[in-house]
This record gives C-alpha cells, structure tokens and sequence, in this order.
C-alpha cells in the first residue's frame, strides 16, 4: 500500500515539475532584454557602420590637447572634456581657444588686441580722403581699385575755339562748348589688389594715339601708410599705335588732410615724346622725339559731402621752348557718388596722355592765358 503511494506521488510531482521547469525558461527568455546596456549598444557600433568625416561644422579639436573638443552651437562656443567628462562654456568675448591649459585665460588677450586693431583701422579710415576716380583732370589720384574691378572712363575737351572766359564774351561760345570736342575712353582693369592694367585711345583730331599702360599700388593710406602712392608705365604710339612711339614713367602720390581733402604731386619721364598736333582727316605725320620731365601738382577739397573743388597744374621743366612757355592748368567741381564720378573744369589745355598733357593750347596756336580757358568734362565709372 505505502509502495502505491509513493508511485502515485512521484507521478504526480513529474508534470508538476514540467510546468515549473517551462515556466522559469519562459521568464529568462522574456527578461534577458533588460539586461541589455542601451548606452552601450548606441556607443559601440559595429565597425562597418563607421564613415570618416573630414570635418564637422561647428566642431574642433583644441590644439595640443587629447581630451578636449570646443562645440560652436546657438551663436556659444562649449569646451567638452571628455576625460573630466566636462562641459564648460566659453565667454563670448574671447576667440577659440588655442594651446595652454585654460582656454579661456588664453583667449582674453588676443580680444583685447583684436578690439585694438578694429579702433586703429577705424582711426585710419577716418583719416583718409574719399574719391572714386583713379585721375583728377588729367593727373593720378592714386585711388586703389580693387581685385577685378573694371573702371571706364570719357574724357571730353572742347579746345579748340577760344573760350574768352574773362573777356565779357562767355556767352559767344560758352567757355568753347561751340566748337569741336575732343573726346577720349579708356579701360582700366585690377589684375590684383596691387597690380592694374589700361588702354586709352585719344580721337583723330589729336592723332588717334592709343596708350597701353600698365601699374602697381605701392603704399595705401587706408592700411596705414604716410601715403598713397602708384608707378606707372605706358607706352604711346600715333595712327592706331603704327608710329611716333613714346615711353612714360609716373609716380603718383596722395596725401589726404583728414577726410576733407588731399593732396597730390606726380614726377613724369618722357622719352620720345611727340609734340601736340591736331591732324583732321590725315595721318600725324612721323617727327623726331625729345626726352622731357614734367611735374604736376593737384588739390581736391570737399565743400559738400560728395561734392569737391578741384584744381591741377602741369609744367615740363625742359623740352620745346614753345610747349613749356607756360604751365598747363585747370580748376573746376567734382561730384562723386558710389562708384562714380563726373568732373566739370576749364583748362587751358586739350591733351590727356601721359606724355602730351603738360601741353598746352599754345603748341596748337591759340591762346593759352588765364583769360582763354576753354570748357571740358570727364565722366568715370566703375562697372564691376
């Protein structure tokens, strides 16, 4: 009896047993997930997934560090730590940090320096005149033009009648407005910020001369230079360039008195130079050349804003007696806007190359005394 007993126990205790064994494998199965380490899953990728990224914008390393990286995000800048397993948040005065343990301590010098430096060109900026055209009347300004701008400009003289300006006759001929005008356009292109090039081409009246140039920026007064200052070469040559060549070297410099006005003295060496000659409807023809100097001085002074008053004077110290007899000259208002400008003048003088414009009126027989100034505008603009 006691034997039937125990077997009936022990056939009992087997599904009992089952149902207990499935039931805990089920709960292991459901529960591993929960020991899973999400953090440590999302951290450690698997290899294959893992691009290299040249750069991330916003993200640095710090130089000469191994464990910090500065975060750029919102207009703030955070140094990461990731051994302390710090963030820290950058002042927003001082720069990126460079080498040095503290960042920050070594960031606030260089703002204070760098605050300097914006004061100093702000000092030099107020200082330095304003003009938009690289000529006066007929002599450099030495402006600055910048990397591939593009400058036009006409030049128009009307030299030929007698302007009687001081005589009581201004209404016969309005200062030579009557008569015939010579006008002239030329292309000034920037190569560089310092290095420009240039064509000029003079009308048939003046013997349809073309002049090839070529200069160089040597000093800015914006960047803090005593002056502003250019060299130039050009070469001149008559009937289309085919003939009476001549080689010029200028040197050009400016100085500005505050913003109000400036100052301007340009040395020039001609060699080969061709007397002023008109020639309408024939060649110029071929004349032997002399070697002259020149040596011209300008003043532009604002009495508006954007309005100047303008005067130059241009004498050659040797050469022809009868091109030298007197100095060539002009006075007259310059309107300057944003890359434009247009300047009014009388002046005794047609010519506008390098080599011929210390000549005045008198080479072609007129009268070139200060009561025969004749009329004459130029017109500049930058196009690009």
């Amino acid at each position: 009896m006691s034997c039937r007993k125990q077997l009936f126990a022990i056939i009992m205790l087997i599904p009992l047993s089952a149902g207990t064994a499935w039931a805990q494998i089920k709960l292991d199965t459901t529960a591993q997930p929960l020991q899973t380490d999400p953090l440590k899953s999302s951290q450690m990728p698997d290899s294959k997934c893992l691009l290299a990224v040249p750069n991330l914008e916003g993200v640095q390393f710090v130089t000469n560090s191994n464990s910090q990286i500065l975060l750029e995000k919102d207009g703030r800048q955070y140094l990461i730590d990731t051994q302390s397993k710090t963030i820290h948040e950058v002042a927003s005065q001082a720069p990126k940090p460079g080498p040095g343990p503290d960042p920050a301590q070594t960031a606030s010098t260089p703002a204070k320096s760098d605050q300097g430096a914006k004061n100093d060109q702000g000092k030099n900026e107020k200082d330095v005149y304003y003009t938009e055209d690289i000529v006066l009347w007929t002599l450099p300004t030495a402006h600055h033009l910048e990397k591939k701008s593009l400058l036009v400009d006409f030049t128009h003289r009307f030299a030929l009648d007698d302007g009687r300006a001081f005589k009581g006759q201004v209404m016969n001929n309005l200062f030579g407005l009557d008569g015939y005008s010579f006008s002239s356009f030329g292309l000034t292109y920037a190569i560089t910020d310092r290095f420009y090039a240039g064509a000029y081409r003079v009308p048939s009246g003046l013997g349809r001369i073309i002049e090839l140039y070529g200069g160089v920026q040597l000093f800015e007064e914006s960047k803090g230079d005593p002056v502003s200052s250019t060299f130039r070469v050009a070469v001149e040559g008559a009937n289309h360039f085919r003939e009476n060549y001549a080689t010029s070297l200028e040197l050009a410099l400016a100085r500005s008195i505050k913003k109000r006005a400036q100052l301007y003295f340009v040395p020039t060496l001609s060699f080969n130079a061709r007397p002023l000659v008109t020639a309408f409807g024939a060649p110029v023809p071929e004349m032997p050349g002399e070697n002259i100097m020149a040596l011209g001085a300008g003043l532009s002074v604002d009495f508006r804003p954007t309005v100047a008053f303008v005067a130059e004077a241009n004498i050659r110290v040797n050469g022809p007696v009868e091109e030298r007899h007197r100095p060539a000259f002009m006075f007259g208002v310059q309107k300057k806007l944003y890359r434009h400008s247009f300047t009014l003048g009388v002046s005794n003088s047609a010519a506008t190359t390098l080599s011929q414009r210390s000549a005045t009126r008198g080479a072609l027989g007129l009268d070139d005394g200060f009561g025969d100034l004749t009329i004459g505008f130029n017109i500049s603009r930058r196009l690009f």
